[in-house]
């Protein structure tokens, strides 16, 4: 398990990936996702091997620092 992954054994935690056909729209949706959610801003658009298209990770936590996403999960905080 690398470093990335490690937080990942965490209850709250995910690692999202969104794969589309142009490096705009993965961008555009991973930056959306992350305005509204404990999230970190997308990786460097990258192809998938075997798949046509490009592909950003993020990573996302159901925890709370007030923002947006506390409404979300019903949460004032951690």
């Amino acid at each position: 398990m690398n470093s990335r992954d490690l937080h990942l054994t965490e209850p709250g935690t995910a690692r999202i990936t969104i794969h589309s056909g142009d490096e705009h729209t993965v961008t555009v949706l991973a930056y959306a996702i992350a305005a509204h959610l404990n999230a970190t801003g997308p990786s460097e658009p990258y192809a998938v091997p075997g798949e046509g298209g490009v592909a950003v990770t993020l990573y996302a936590s159901t925890y709370s620092t007030g923002g947006p996403s506390a409404a979300w999960f019903g949460q004032g905080g951690r």
